[in-house]
């Protein structure tokens, strides 16, 4: 069959899925080792690959890195561009650490088995599941695709998890058909992970609602006022600079008719500042 499926409808319905515009530049963030023989740091903390970003640019920055550990707060993504950044750090020169800091979903688990030693914060989850796909034809066309994604299934997402496991297929088969949720310490007691560590770890606001058995913890509160760092981001994803954003919130996180301008304090004036700005936002998005 062919692998033709990066369309433009096909990248449009993923953004619809996942509430997401498909302008996303900064997908993960790499922190430099402070001294030599220090480990560097990879943030990766979105959707990973097609349509939003390319894995290339990661595995640049990895290619000039030694010791790193990459910190993970992810829904998944693309398989084979998931694929593509797994097997970079398994081949990677330095010593590679991962580290699940809000959850490791779908694709985003698999890269986190690619770790030397996998570590989670004791908050955090990892989730594992079968590929899906978004996809239109025939019979025939759907048979060729179910037999497709068995293949993903047993040949990349399954192949990563038993390595890193020694669990049997069976098994595996199991976990991944049920969509299974495993807390830090369920993922250690069937071996996903090395070690639990301790610390402040990242929130997992991530939108999920896509996977079957969500737990309540990753539902998004719709109701839940932002905080200013999601304005921030969320001006961002609607196409301004980050100057231009913060620019924005500086002018809004104001007190109303404040001759001396001074910022507020009033939680129910930022609520409803915070209210305006997610009209803004909604009208720049539209």
């Amino acid at each position: 069959m062919k692998l033709s499926y990066r369309t433009q409808a096909n990248a449009q319905a993923i953004a619809a899925i996942y509430n997401k515009p498909l302008d996303k530049p900064e997908w993960f963030k790499v922190i430099a080792a402070e001294k030599d023989g220090g480990e560097s740091q990879i943030l990766l903390f979105d959707y990973v690959g097609w349509p939003y970003n390319d894995p290339r640019d990661l595995i640049h920055a990895l290619s000039e890195m030694g010791d790193v550990v990459v910190r993970i707060n992810s829904p998944g993504g693309d398989v084979f561009d998931g694929a593509s950044i797994f097997n970079a750090l398994t081949s990677h020169k330095g010593t590679v650490t991962t580290r699940v800091e809000g959850i490791a979903a779908s694709m985003a688990s698999v890269i986190a088995m690619a770790g030397k030693k996998v570590q989670a914060y004791s908050n955090t989850m990892l989730m594992i599941h079968n590929a899906w796909t978004i996809a239109a034809g025939n019979q025939y066309e759907f048979a060729d695709l179910s037999e497709f994604l068995a293949k993903v299934d047993s040949d990349i997402v399954m192949d990563a998890y038993k390595k890193k496991t020694k669990k049997s297929d069976k098994e595996l088969c199991e976990m991944m058909k049920s969509t299974t949720y495993m807390t830090a310490e369920e993922a250690m007691g069937h071996r996903f992970i090395d070690e639990i560590v301790t610390g402040k770890s990242v929130k997992a606001n991530l939108n999920l609602s896509i996977f079957a058995n969500l737990p309540d913890e990753f539902k998004l509160d719709g109701n839940a006022e932002p905080t200013p760092h999601d304005l921030e981001k969320a001006l961002r994803d609607a196409g301004l600079s980050r100057n231009s954003a913060k620019a924005v919130l500086a002018r809004g996180l104001k007190a109303k008719g404040d001759e001396k301008n001074e910022p507020i304090d009033n939680s129910l004036e930022l609520a409803a500042i915070a209210s305006e700005l997610r009209k803004t936002i909604s009208a720049l998005s539209a």
